[in-house]
């Protein structure tokens, strides 16, 4: 299988919600800390990419983590400007990839993922409820020169990049670990409500 390096995408601007989901808070800990901890355990570095708002804030938080960001020829680009950037500061021969909004995300789900991976496979990656978790994923680094490619033809969409790899896709039941917290009524409901019974 070779090293895996995680790559954390911490870039979005959060303007559904209104402020950075990074730093909002389930059982004292921050958001993006519940990501960083799952891919801890089985990952031999990690690097956050951002973008420069948060990187000052995150820089005060996170001082024990690698925090870039994006390639200043696609600022901006999205997810795979993160994923792109990510991979060319680590040397790895896969990368996981985790958001900072999902707060329900464990280990397990990608232990379940790496063992699906095979040498002719480029991305394995879950499907929930029938959709697809493109950011939630395994990638084998000969995909960061699909992605780059992308880049400069400026297609930013991670669906379309699967199109363009051979990925194995694997139905998950755990829907839990990949909600992500967009709006305020989703923290509300899944956090920080009086009476939330789904914790």
């Amino acid at each position: 299988m070779g090293n895996i390096a995680g790559l954390l995408l911490a870039g979005g601007q959060s303007r559904r919600f209104g402020s950075p989901k990074a730093f909002l808070r389930m059982d004292e800990k921050y958001f993006y800390q519940y990501s960083v901890d799952s891919l801890r355990e089985i990952t031999v570095s990690i690097v956050m990419i951002t973008n420069t708002e948060l990187k000052a804030l995150f820089d005060e938080e996170a001082d024990d983590l690698a925090i870039i960001t994006d390639n200043e020829y696609f600022k901006g680009a999205g997810p795979l400007a993160g994923m792109y950037t990510g991979m060319e500061y680590l040397s790895a021969d896969w990368y996981i990839t985790a958001p900072i909004d999902v707060p329900f995300i464990n280990t397990a789900i990608f232990h379940t993922l790496l063992s699906y991976e095979k040498e002719n496979i480029d991305a394995v990656v879950p499907v929930v409820s029938g959709e697809i978790q493109p950011l939630i994923s395994i990638y084998h680094h000969s995909v960061k020169e699909v992605i780059l490619e992308q880049l400069q033809k400026e297609i930013l969409s991670v669906h379309r990049l699967l199109e363009n790899l051979n990925v194995r896709y694997i139905p998950m039941k755990e829907e839990k670990c990949f909600y992500n917290i967009n709006l305020r009524e989703d923290y509300y409901k899944w956090i920080a409500g009086p009476k939330n019974e789904n914790n």
